[in-house]
């Protein structure tokens, strides 16, 4: 690249710049060229109609011929003083024009797409639908063919969710690993990287990128914390980024705002369906899975589990290991349980495993199973090793008319049945 320097003497530059009447010695060079133009076409027809026939008249095709001379000597003349600059201007006036719709139309597409976004994002129902719409809402965006977005669970939490549209080489992907290590989330604001050597400062990006490379960036705030961003990919001196920039940001306030809602929401549901201690599902999920299995008329079976001596454990150890002990206890039973299983806990020591298309002997094979993952080895608080066994009580269904309660006191009557027969032991 050249750089053109100044002088503080001599008046000029080190680029020639015409002066500062050229357009007025333009037009007199113009007029010159036209009445030039003229006389010689004015002369030719003369000669034209000098040059008589024998008989002393002028012909027709003398005429004809000095007048389109003298048209074609004209036109030139004509062309440079008025036509080119009426030709000039209309071409100018036709790109403004065009560029001005063109920026109407952009506006009016991002509008329309930002009304269509914010209408699919209030129907959305979880945090899937909302990343699958963001993906569509980056590929509809104006003028954008390359953008990215990343998302945190929450936002002191590793990014889990990657939307990439278009062909976006690896060096110019964002790898940050947490929503705080992207500048624009710790400013909470949106930045447009002009030029290849300001994005570089980017600490996420994967290798060194192309030098006509240039991005917008925004964060998305769910519920006043930066929890992910949204970019676009452009190229160096491109003034459309701010454009984009500002469609960024409509569109990342709007998902965060809606992924605000949605999480406040399984916030809520999760808090009402889950044990506080344990993390495992409580006794109004355990009822719910219960009810619709049995209402569908489904084989399954019932375990209930029951932490034999607990209150001794409270007792000789303190209630904070008889805690830890129930915690322990759900770690280790939980690699036991399929994903279409429901571990819950059932209320106080006891807890319950609905075991849906299991015959009989499958569930006595599981309550054996997490009854010696218990009893093999000790529980340990605060280096304090102690025993912990288990009794589980178990019950099967296969289609028969009963409800829930009645299905609970089955295995009910298995575990105190174990209770009685000496504990650490599984009947079914």
């Amino acid at each position: 690249m050249s750089i053109v320097g100044s002088h503080d003497s001599g008046g000029g530059s080190g680029r020639h710049q015409p002066p500062a009447d050229w357009p007025s010695r333009s037009r007199l060079v113009r007029a010159v060229i036209l009445l030039v133009a003229v006389a010689a076409g004015s002369y030719v027809v003369a000669a034209f109609t000098a040059a008589r026939v024998p008989d002393g008249s002028i012909s027709v095709a003398q005429v004809g011929a000095g007048t389109a001379v003298f048209v074609v000597l004209a036109a030139s003349g004509s062309w440079l003083l008025v036509l080119q600059p009426l030709a000039r201007g209309f071409a100018a006036a036709a790109h403004d024009l065009s560029t001005r719709s063109r920026a109407i139309e952009d506006r009016l597409r991002a509008r329309e797409n930002d009304a269509r976004l914010q209408h699919a994002l209030e129907i959305s129902e979880d945090q899937s639908a909302v990343l699958r719409i963001a993906q569509q809402a980056l590929q509809v965006m104006p003028g954008v063919t390359i953008s990215q977005l990343l998302l945190a669970d929450d936002p002191d939490t590793e990014i889990r969710h990657v939307v990439t549209t278009g062909d976006m080489p690896p060096e110019a992907r964002c790898m940050i690993k947490r929503p705080s290590d992207c500048p624009t989330v710790r400013w909470g604001q949106g930045m447009v990287y002009e030029d290849a050597m300001a994005l570089s400062a980017c600490p996420g990006l994967g290798g060194q990128i192309d030098p006509g490379c240039a991005a917008a960036c925004t964060p998305i705030i769910v519920a006043g914390r930066g929890t992910g961003m949204m970019r676009s990919l452009g190229t160096t001196g491109d003034p459309d980024l701010y454009r984009t920039l500002q469609s960024l940001s409509t569109h990342a306030n709007r998902i965060g705002t809606r992924l605000a809602v949605i999480r406040s929401v399984a916030a809520s549901e999760m808090k009402a369906s889950t044990d506080p201690l344990t993390g495992l599902a409580n006794r109004r999920t355990l009822d719910l899975r219960l009810s619709a299995l049995l209402g569908q008329q489904e084989s399954f079976a019932l375990a209930i589990v029951d932490v034999d001596h607990f209150k001794k454990i409270n007792d000789t150890h303190g209630h904070l290991a008889g805690d830890a002990a129930l915690k322990e206890l759900c770690r280790r039973l939980k690699p036991r349980v399929r994903a279409t299983d429901l571990l819950a806990r059932y209320g106080g020591e006891e807890f319950a495993a609905v075991l849906p298309e299991t015959d009989h002997a499958g569930a006595m094979i599981f309550g054996e199973q997490i009854r010696r993952l218990v009893a093999d080895e000790p529980f340990e608080y605060e280096g304090d090793r102690f025993p912990v066994t288990i009794s589980v009580g178990v019950a099967t269904v296969e289609g028969e008319d009963i409800d829930p309660p009645g299905f609970i006191k089955m295995a009910d009557e298995n575990l105190y049945r174990a209770k009685r027969e000496g504990r650490n032991r599984v009947i079914g």
